[in-house]
């Protein structure tokens, strides 16, 4: 009996994971979404704009503050359940990789560093498979820009914008950027390292498993900054493959991506909208795990 009752523990912790992640994922959207419109779109189109300031004021200025959240309704619902998801993977492969002991000398009831940033690149490559096509929808949805009046957008939402790509490519054209998403997600070690350095460092001892919201906060936006920092190159060449034509690509993979933009734009080209990016990143991440933790911490430890 005592297995069943450990077996049932850890299928609540990971049903708390699962509830705070969604909490996670809509405060994260819900805080970074405008900034994100306007790094993808600097991504995408450099010579559109002079930089991010510029973008800001001319999407405000030709499509109102509903132009900085275009596209926000599918990240609100997939966020909410991306994170519900990575966050369950998360304490499964926790609970395993301390279970079976993979790494010797590690403290077997706490998971340390290295098999936290182990589990994160795990979970973030298995999260490949769910978010590519969701984050290839939202970027197309992102870069259209305010049309004259009376003309039809390509996309009017993101089911139809879904659809049309299936139609077009196949599931091969919903999968577009597929390998750089692999790698931008599998740079999740940096991101739960990045989180539990910080909030190691800033919670006193014996507190461990409860942080203090000011140590969420900080040791979220030490998260997503490290996050970043490890993976932007990457966000760049898998925004430019998403958000390509289906019928006439410009880029044939993701090397080919990389040494075009090389060759064309230069080295610069691969920290375009880099920072919008980590302005956005700091409020988001803060709100992602303060969320996560303040549900995970008022739901029950044991039922």
């Amino acid at each position: 009996s005592l297995n069943m009752s450990t077996s049932s523990e850890r299928m609540w912790e990971r049903s708390r994971a699962f509830m705070a992640g969604s909490a996670s994922g809509v405060a994260l959207v819900l805080a970074g979404h405008g900034f994100d419109t306007i790094k993808v779109r600097l991504q995408t189109s450099p010579d559109r704009f002079r930089g991010p300031i510029d973008c800001l004021m001319r999407t405000v200025r030709e499509e109102g503050l509903r132009g900085l959240y275009k596209g926000a309704t599918p990240p609100m619902v997939a966020t909410g359940f991306i994170n519900s998801v990575m966050f369950t993977l998360m304490a499964t492969c926790k609970q395993h990789v301390m279970q079976l002991g993979w790494f010797p000398g590690d403290d077997p009831n706490v998971a340390s560093i290295r098999q936290i940033m182990f589990c994160g690149s795990t979970t973030g490559a298995l999260l490949s498979f769910i978010v590519t096509p969701i984050e290839g929808v939202k970027a197309r949805l992102q870069v259209q820009y305010a049309l004259p009046k009376g003309t039809k957008p390509e996309y009017t939402g993101p089911i139809q914008c879904a659809r049309s790509l299936l139609h077009k490519g196949g599931i091969r054209a919903l999968y577009a950027g597929w390998l750089p998403t692999v790698l931008h997600r599998g740079s999740n070690w940096a991101y739960f390292g990045g989180y539990e350095v910080a909030r190691r460092a800033l919670t006193p001892k014996g507190q461990e498993n409860k942080p203090s919201p000011l140590a969420s906060i900080a040791a979220g936006m030490c998260a997503g900054t490290s996050f970043w920092l490890s993976c932007y190159p990457i966000d760049v060449i898998k925004n430019r493959m998403q958000t390509q034509s289906v019928e006439n690509p410009r880029y044939r993979g993701m090397v080919h991506c990389a040494q075009t933009i090389w060759r064309q734009e230069g080295p610069r080209a691969f920290f375009k909208g880099f920072t919008p990016c980590i302005i956005r990143s700091l409020p988001a991440n803060a709100a992602a795990f303060f969320a996560y933790d303040t549900v995970f911490h008022m739901l029950p430890a044991k039922l």
